[in-house]
């Protein structure tokens, strides 16, 4: 293997003026004396602070920045710093620090013994509870509604082959899932335990609608579950009429009563009306992903580089 392949570095970042200096001297700190030659891109996704001219700043020979017009989305800046690699393998990793450099020699080590993509899975969490909770109910979620595999308690932190980074490069839909479709590619894949800091400065740029979204887009992009969830539903909610409409007629013949009375007939009004509505959504969802997808539109755009 050359020694001197080249590693690329890709830090998405928002409003992280504080990290984004402590972040590239770790970096540099932990990659000294590796045989690898390591390029770090930094990519600005709208940031309303000083981290596009702390990225300007930084005093190291090895780093570059992508600087988005406006905020287009966690996903849509790791895009952008894949989309600017001409060569080289990938690790991916957050801004906030969560994401300790510390195990960039395990990624490697991993890597050099034959792994293609070589994953970060979280062994603990720093958090408070309820993000826990949150997170542990959103991958049960996406392991049961996805029909691909995608590995549980992980996140963007990894490290991509550069055969691997070319077919992520492959990926046109503007709507991405980047651990979807790193999953997609299907190449060897190992893991590396490791724990997840907690955040040096500032607040999560990841609230919990964004993590929402983040959520529904990884069902929709990877699975038709939820279609077929719908009429699974309509199935049991149209047998289960018939069955009670039979049982009522049997009561009615034999005691002369109508079964629960009016209430029952409003309450089933109201939850059929519900299951609709609910079938509505998810069907919307999709054509709303159609929608995206034949707009064609620039998943980002590109203000500046250094």
């Amino acid at each position: 293997m050359n020694n001197k392949e080249l590693i690329n570095i890709i830090i998405p970042c928002l409003n992280e003026q504080e990290n984004v200096i402590n972040l590239a001297e770790q970096i540099v700190d932990k990659t000294k004396g590796l045989n690898y030659n390591f390029h770090i891109i930094f990519v600005d996704d709208g940031s309303t602070d000083n981290t596009w001219q702390n990225i300007q700043n930084l005093p190291f020979d090895n780093i570059s920045g992508i600087k988005l017009s406006r905020n287009f989305g966690h996903q849509a800046a790791i895009s952008a710093g894949i989309n600017s690699t001409i060569d080289g393998n990938v690790i991916l990793m957050d801004a906030d620090l969560q994401d300790d450099p510390i195990y960039i020699p395990r990624f490697i080590k991993k890597w050099e013994e034959g792994s293609k993509i070589i994953i970060a899975k979280r062994t603990s969490r720093q958090e408070n509870l309820f993000r826990r909770v949150v997170f542990a109910l959103f991958f049960y979620i996406q392991s049961k509604l996805t029909s691909i595999d995608i590995p549980k308690n992980t996140g963007h932190f990894s490290f991509l082959d550069k055969e691997v980074v070319k077919q992520l490069q492959n990926f046109s839909e503007s709507t991405k899932y980047i651990s979807g479709n790193r999953a997609y590619v299907g190449y060897k894949t190992d893991f590396i335990d490791v724990v997840k800091k907690e955040r040096m400065f500032g607040k999560p740029k990841m609230s919990f609608l964004k993590l929402f979204n983040l959520g529904i887009n990884a069902i929709f992009n990877f699975s038709a579950k939820p279609l077929a969830l719908i009429g699974f539903l309509g199935f049991l909610v149209s047998f289960g009429s018939i069955l009670f409409s039979i049982f009522a007629l049997y009561y009615k013949i034999n005691f002369g009563r109508t079964l629960l009375g009016w209430n029952f007939g409003l309450s089933s009004i109201y939850f059929l009306s519900g299951i609709q509505l609910l079938s509505l959504s998810i069907i919307g969802k999709y054509v709303n992903t159609i929608f995206q997808e034949v707009k064609k539109r620039p998943e980002y755009i590109i203000e500046s580089k250094i």
